[in-house]
């Protein structure tokens, strides 16, 4: 222990002597800083638009107040009337942004069908995106690795080269602990220079040191043990320094972008799922035809779903606003089936992903980040559950005054229903287990090879 104590301080005072070593963690350091910038931006753009809901809000009713002097009808005032729904965005949001930057952060809401509305802004199943955008994840993810793999390639190459390697192997244990040790260090340069970027960001960013926040730290260096592991190996494997950095390019390469964009193209292919977007459009059409149907129809098939209503009044006119409202129900329920089965299918492909990606490492590692930070798809998802909810309250409210015809007047506008907002929970589906097994399975394949008398 003591000797393999004394070769790490001599590898770490040898490493501190290395420009190159500088130069690497330098840049490193220099991306995470251009990603903690972008991330204060980002959550900046976002929370100003969270900021100005109730002024627009409250210009809004102010607008649709002068329209009603002294009242008017309560279909008209709540057809007119946009709720303001929006998801808070979590304090780990600025280092791994997930899915929040090609979902909508703020819904508007009416009266009307509601799942025509959640997807107005879905220009693209979240699902199918690039894992990760420019963020600190991404910089954990992708270029930690690459750093990595840089400093520790020539770990064996220099001694092959010089012809000291057959001396070095003849010495009973010494070419583990050298092996480990270089690596070992390399690594742990690597993960201070990380450690060091997320103590800024949490600074930066005032994200508190709290569970959440340590377990997406835990996450980063969980992947980094992996590419230790694959560093060592292929350390042990190459014979020459241009070798062994043409084999850790290649590595980097297919596990950082081949496999990832592989893995994309598969789902999408094995486990297809429509785009949101096309919901929306059947939603529509449905609503749309019901204007050339008898009016009996659509309210016979609105009763079957809410008998509570089956002993109002007959609509004998060409327009009534309960009919109108019933109409734009009908429709979200002739989708619903369809809707139940894109969520089911999205999250049934979400599972498929957590799944295979573990042999992915960078995927692996994104897809536990986003979820450490509460921006992944899940999220996403119990954010339209709670927007869904808050527009059975408005129709609870509303459905009453629609149909008994009743009348509006300014002051009833406060008690509208309001959304009320709900930080979202990061779950813990995901382990950095399977990585740290990964790492440790290749350092153990790493000790096998360095047995082999060929290696010498």
């Amino acid at each position: 222990m003591k000797s393999f104590l004394r070769l790490g301080l001599w590898e770490a005072r040898h490493l501190r002597r290395d420009g190159q070593a500088w130069l690497v963690c330098g840049a490193l350091f220099a991306a995470a800083v251009l990603a903690i910038w972008v991330g204060d931006r980002r959550l900046a753009r976002h929370r100003a638009e969270i900021a100005g809901l109730p002024a627009h809000y409250a210009a809004q009713m102010a607008s649709i107040a002068k329209e009603f002097t002294p009242q008017g009808e309560a279909g008209y005032v709540a057809y007119y009337t946009f709720f303001p729904t929006h998801h808070p965005m979590p304090p780990l949001a600025g280092l791994s942004v997930g899915v929040r930057d090609i979902v909508p952060n703020v819904t508007w809401v009416r009266l009307l069908g509601i799942e025509g509305q959640l997807y107005e802004a879905d220009l693209g199943n979240p699902a199918l995106q690039a894992l990760g955008h420019f963020d600190l994840a991404f910089v954990f993810c992708a270029l930690a690795p690459l750093a990595l793999l840089v400093l520790a390639h020539d770990a064996f190459t220099r001694e092959r080269n010089s012809g000291r390697f057959p001396l070095v192997a003849a010495q009973g244990g010494a070419l583990g602990a050298l092996l480990a040790a270089r690596v070992g260090v390399r690594a742990l340069a690597v993960a201070l220079t990380c450690t060091i970027a997320f103590g800024l960001a949490c600074a930066w960013l005032r994200v508190p040191l709290a569970a959440d926040a340590l377990g997406w730290l835990a996450g980063v260096w969980s992947q980094l043990a992996v590419w230790a592991g694959l560093a060592a190996l292929i350390a042990v494997v190459a014979r020459t320094p241009a070798a062994s950095l043409a084999v850790s390019l290649s590595v980097w390469i297919v596990q950082g972008v081949l496999l990832p964009a592989l893995l994309n193209l598969g789902l999408a292919t094995a486990l297809p799922v429509s785009e949101g977007l096309e919901l929306t459009v059947r939603q529509r059409q449905e609503s749309h035809s019901a204007w050339d149907k008898p009016r009996a129809e659509t309210m016979g098939r609105f009763f079957v779903q809410n008998p509570d209503w089956s002993g109002t009044p007959p609509v004998t006119g060409r327009f009534a606003w309960k009919w109108y409202y019933a109409m734009h129900q009908v429709a979200d329920e002739s989708v619903a089936a369809e809707s139940a089965a894109y969520v089911r299918n999205l999250r049934r492909r979400q599972d498929v992903t957590a799944r295979l990606a573990w042999l992915v490492p960078p995927a692996y590692a994104q897809l536990l980040l986003n979820q450490r930070a509460g921006t992944d798809l899940d999220a996403h998802l119990a954010y339209q559950d709670r927007v869904r909810a808050f527009h059975a309250e408005l129709r609870a409210y509303f459905y009453p005054l629609c149909f008994a015809d009743a009348t509006l007047t300014p002051a009833d506008f406060a008690a509208f229903p309001q959304f009320r907002a709900v930080s979202p929970t990061p779950p813990s589906g995901l382990s950095p287990w399977p990585l740290l097994l990964l790492g440790a399975g290749a350092s153990a394949l790493s000790c096998v090879f360095l047995r082999r008398p060929s290696l010498a």
